[in-house]
């Protein structure tokens, strides 16, 4: 089954950002005030990238520490950069191109994933090194 996670815009009545679980990932809600199209995408992106890296913990397996999670809003990434993630076993730091999200739905968004750190692992990396064509 393949993972998905989506970032979805809305619109009408001010609401919280949120996520709602499915089977195969699931969905962050974010008010459309809140997040622009391209954050939306560049958001899925990187939400997809950290669900591969943090993985539920089994069923059977204590729950794990909660972990700090934060957004900074930035104004001084490089040009083709919107979300760097500063991955680490014990945080997890967003550095955000300013205007793509508005800093009451980071810190909301930030804090909800947070609160269900418990229930991740963090998997290690995997990098591969290929042969070059001779």
């Amino acid at each position: 089954m393949d993972l998905t996670i989506e970032v979805e815009r809305v619109p009408g009545e001010y609401f919280t950002p949120y996520i709602k679980d499915h089977d195969s990932g699931c969905v962050f809600f974010f008010h459309e005030d809140d997040i622009t199209d391209e954050g939306a995408d560049a958001f899925a992106e990187a939400f997809t990238q950290q669900a591969i890296r943090w993985k539920p913990r089994p069923p059977s397996a204590p729950r794990g520490p909660q972990i700090p999670i934060w957004m900074e809003l930035r104004a001084d990434l490089p040009d083709d950069c919107a979300v760097i993630v500063d991955d680490h076993p014990d945080y997890i730091r967003y550095l955000v191109r300013r205007g793509l999200i508005q800093q009451r739905a980071a810190d909301e968004i930030t804090r909800v994933q947070s609160e269900r750190s418990p229930d991740w692992e963090r998997t290690p990396a995997r990098y591969v090194a290929r042969l070059r064509a001779l």
